[in-house]
């Protein structure tokens, strides 16, 4: 069975090209995220060490290792716009009926189903941003393990674990 994509989109949009552009924005979050996450990581394991004027790299007795959510920070501000540019195209899809094109509300307003507008104006946007969240909660389950198994435990804050969970359940 092959899904018809046109039902997707309110007519006068390509459903192609957006369903191409909704997979290019979550890649570019997810890109995003994977990527702050690795150089704050990267950066947050450089400072835990003094390099000594011998070239000898030794470990600070006083440094602090970061948290896992300000590893995170650069992956929630990504998410939190690709929520956004969801919700937006949502807005896009609506306005275009009223203000754009051919004014195909009025073809929308013929179709036996009164439902099919709303289908048609949200079905990408809420796919979206159920992908977005799906998504988020799987690469931050991941970079969390990494982040628990990858660091030496004297550096991980007191409840590493339970901060975690929280982040990725809230």
């Amino acid at each position: 069975m092959r899904l018809r994509t046109d039902r997707l989109v309110p007519p006068g949009f390509n459903a192609r090209s957006e369903l191409r552009m909704v997979c290019a924005f979550l890649a570019v979050a997810a890109t995003v995220l994977l990527t702050g996450f690795g150089l704050s990581y990267l950066s947050g394991w450089q400072g835990m060490f003094e390099t000594l004027p011998g070239g000898t790299r030794v470990e600070l007795e006083n440094a602090v290792f970061p948290t896992f959510r300000q590893m995170l920070l650069p992956g929630i501000i990504a998410f939190a716009a690709a929520s956004a540019a969801f919700l937006a195209l949502a807005y896009r899809y609506v306005s275009y009926h009223y203000r754009g094109g051919s004014r195909c509300i009025y073809t929308m307003r013929r179709l036996p189903k009164r439902s099919e507008f709303f289908v048609r104006c949200c079905a990408i946007p809420l796919s979206g941003l159920v992908a977005c969240q799906l998504i988020w909660r799987l690469l931050g389950l991941l970079m969390g393990l990494i982040y628990i198994n990858a660091t030496p435990v004297r550096w991980l804050a007191p409840g590493a674990w339970e901060q975690m969970v929280h982040l990725l359940t809230h």
